[in-house]
């Protein structure tokens, strides 16, 4: 049986009702944990909006280009195909920190919303503001609840009885971001700025490698030298000093395709993820693992995420193009598959 949880959907159109819905997710599979809110979003968000109207597509192509760095270089196929994702942006209300038990509240939003057409959503926008977050939602909305603490993630219950300008969570959430805001303001940036700066000392400190650091290096070293088991080996015994190192879990996972470890490659990324959640080059490894596997859908997706991570980046592309191609011939011949 699969396991559900809850979340608040709050619709554009303020004559709708806000209601509450559940979702599902494979038990015990992180990966189909993390994704069921944002795929269940992907699917109405597409829904609602309907196919993109010629003006809509050179909208969202130049917003992406705003966030493209040096574009002229910029491959149209490359373009054309980021076009074409839809994507789900997340807006933190209440961020996963030690303070309140790692426990998030999250606005899950449309990426094109806003030149798509989409209406103003004012009651999800004054949610945001009752956070201490001035932000112009538009097109519908929906609010969930994750734990997250870096090693586990877990998707928890959001219900309507907790839209509230009064809930607990909205006020915790205005205070932390409250804090967030006089933090980084100009005038503590300038006091900071002003403290008095400690003298260097004459000597140079040495820093001491940490022996995890240490044995990734080395690892890394063996990599190169094209030593691939020895190169599993110095990050395995790496992380079980350090089981947070990203670079550790990553590069074995290229050792682990090189030698065609394709399950093992695939839970390192998945590692990497958890650690790093924009981690391009665990999403094109991971990508590689499962397309190997022969799981093209699966391997797609993680070219998507990568693309929409680094719309400039020619593997990604590459990757995504020629696993779209694998799939169609692969239809046509289901007994291959």
């Amino acid at each position: 049986m699969p396991n559900t949880f809850s979340f608040v959907y709050i619709p554009a159109a303020v004559s709708e009702p806000i209601e509450q819905w559940k979702e599902s997710f494979k038990p015990d599979h992180e990966e189909s944990e993390i994704k069921a809110l944002t795929d269940r979003c992907k699917r109405h968000f597409s829904k609602v909006r309907g196919p993109r109207t010629p003006e809509q597509k050179a909208a969202r192509r130049a917003a992406l280009m705003q966030n493209v760095p040096g574009t002229a270089g910029v491959d149209e196929a490359m373009l054309d195909t980021a076009t074409a994702m839809s994507m789900v942006e997340h807006t933190s209300l209440l961020s996963n920190s030690k303070d309140n038990d790692f426990i998030g509240i999250n606005l899950y939003t449309d990426d094109e919303a806003s030149f798509s057409g989409a209406s103003i959503n004012q009651r999800a926008s004054e949610i945001a503001s009752c956070c201490g977050i001035q932000l112009q939602v538009n097109g519908d909305a929906f609010i969930g609840r994750t734990f997250d603490n870096g090693d586990d993630f877990k998707r928890l219950d959001f219900t309507v009885s907790e839209v509230s300008s009064s809930a607990a969570w909205v006020q915790e959430a205005r205070k932390q971001n409250e804090r967030k805001r006089q933090r980084d303001s100009p005038a503590a940036l300038q006091a900071r700025l002003a403290q008095p700066q400690a003298a260097k000392p004459a000597a140079v400190t040495i820093k001491e490698v940490p022996p995890a650091e240490a044995l990734k290096e080395q690892g890394n070293t063996a990599l190169k030298q094209g030593k691939l088991a020895e190169a599993v080996r110095l990050y395995s015994e790496a992380l079980e000093i350090d089981s947070t190192l990203a670079a550790a879990y990553n590069n074995r996972a290229l050792s682990h395709l090189k030698l065609n470890n394709l399950a093992d490659a695939e839970a390192d990324c998945g590692y990497v993820l958890r650690l790093e959640p924009h981690n391009v080059k665990a999403f094109l490894r991971r990508g590689s693992a499962r397309e190997a596997m022969n799981r093209l859908e699966e391997a797609i997706e993680d070219y998507k995420e990568a693309i929409v991570l680094e719309p400039k980046s020619k593997e990604a592309l590459s990757k995504l193009s020629s696993a779209k191609q694998k799939l169609v011939d692969c239809k046509k011949d289901v007994q291959d598959c």
